[in-house]
């Protein structure tokens, strides 16, 4: 199977915004989630397997980097589905209005 990883920002620190790379990405996040929260859609693989299938960082080269580039991508998919949900449901970055 080939793996077409998301193109990832330089940086992992993501910020309180909705970036284009969230909008490309949300099937990416769910699928993230959904190994990190013990869904295991991914035939119950792990994050180290999942890791490579969906975000093409591969542990058994750069286990570091590659936790590093897992833990973002979990924490950025939690943040979109709780306190980043209003903004990304608006679809132009500002907070909808209640």
């Amino acid at each position: 199977m080939t793996v077409t990883p998301p193109p990832r920002p330089e940086n992992l620190d993501f910020p309180d915004t909705i970036l284009p790379y969230d909008r490309a990405n949300i099937l990416t996040y769910a699928r993230v989630l959904d190994v990190a929260e013990g869904r295991d859609i991914i035939d119950g693989r792990d994050w180290r397997e999942a890791s490579i299938i969906i975000l093409g960082c591969n542990p058994d080269q750069d286990e570091p980097a590659a936790r590093r580039c897992w833990d973002a991508h979990v924490a950025r998919a939690r943040w979109i589905i709780s306190e980043g949900l209003p903004l990304f449901l608006a679809g132009d970055g500002k907070q909808c209005e209640r």
